[in-house]
């Protein structure tokens, strides 16, 4: 049997507590780190969860009416400018009338002649339907009086439609609002010419009623089943950032637009702009 010592006793118990405290500080080293949790708490509520589609668009008019000119000519009135509120019929500029009043003066005298030629026409064969009943023409000389009256006749439709479309010309030389609304844009000046050979220009734009605007936007097509009629919509613009404006969902549009094969749609929302804060975008 052997015998420790006390010493030897309490050498041996300092050196297994170095030993376990150098293990401690090794096997520490090679731990993995945990990491931080991911995780937030709250507290349990009860509520309605919302669908979010975001979208950008632009503010237009409900109604844009572009107002053109059916001839050609040179402006010799202005009688209308941006922002200028204009009713229905309202004179928005002339034409200079000038070749148009001569183009009536010549319709009306084809016309006239027209009618002499008629008037001499029916004499003829009135005369020649006398004589043939007495037998002193033939028959033949009475069917060319009616071939020449039925002539005159229809020279007297044409020179009639060739006066009513002079008179349009020289109508449709003065430019006149077709709706009351508010004029937003203008594109002619005083003593400009206005060409309109090959297609209508487009002289004035005027909005039909500032105080109903339209969002016109494009949504994903991957947001698309969420949108229906009348759904309820919020929309800030660059001019009032702190301001959030109403608006409800009127339309779908169910052409699609493909850019770069991303599909999207037109949606069209309603917005009511009584105070007239929102502008035509």
């Amino acid at each position: 049997m052997k015998i420790f010592t006390k010493k030897r006793v309490v050498a041996a118990a300092l050196l297994l507590g170095a030993g376990a405290v150098a293990l401690a500080v090794a096997s520490r080293g090679k731990e993995p780190q945990v990491p931080p949790l991911a995780y937030r708490v709250a507290t349990v509520d009860t509520g309605s969860i919302t669908h979010t589609v975001t979208a950008t668009g632009t503010i237009n008019p409900v109604a844009l009416i572009n107002v053109g000119s059916q001839v050609s000519g040179t402006v010799v009135e202005l009688r209308a400018d941006f922002n200028d509120r204009v009713k229905k019929g309202q004179v928005l500029l002339k034409l200079d009338p000038t070749i148009f009043n001569a183009q009536v003066g010549q319709a009306r005298a084809s016309l006239a002649s027209s009618q002499a030629s008629l008037s001499l026409a029916q004499s003829n064969y009135e005369r020649n339907r006398q004589l043939v009943a007495q037998n002193f023409v033939s028959g033949s000389a009475l069917d060319q009086s009616r071939r020449e009256l039925d002539v005159a006749r229809a020279n007297i439709l044409l020179a009639k439609a060739q006066v009513d479309r002079a008179q349009a010309d020289l109508d449709n030389s003065v430019i006149r609002s077709p709706i009351d609304g508010v004029v937003i844009k203008r594109t002619i000046d005083l003593g400009q010419t206005v060409a309109a050979s090959f297609n209508t220009p487009n002289l004035f734009q005027i909005a039909q009623d500032l105080t109903k605007m339209q969002i016109d936007t494009s949504v994903s097509e991957a947001d698309v089943g969420a949108l229906k009629s009348g759904l309820a919509g919020r929309f800030v613009v660059d001019a009032y950032p702190n301001r959030e404006f109403n608006a409800t969902m009127r339309q779908f549009r169910l052409a699609p637009n493909v850019v770069q094969n991303v599909v999207t749609y037109n949606v069209v929302l309603d917005v009511d702009n009584t105070d007239e804060l929102l502008k035509p975008a």
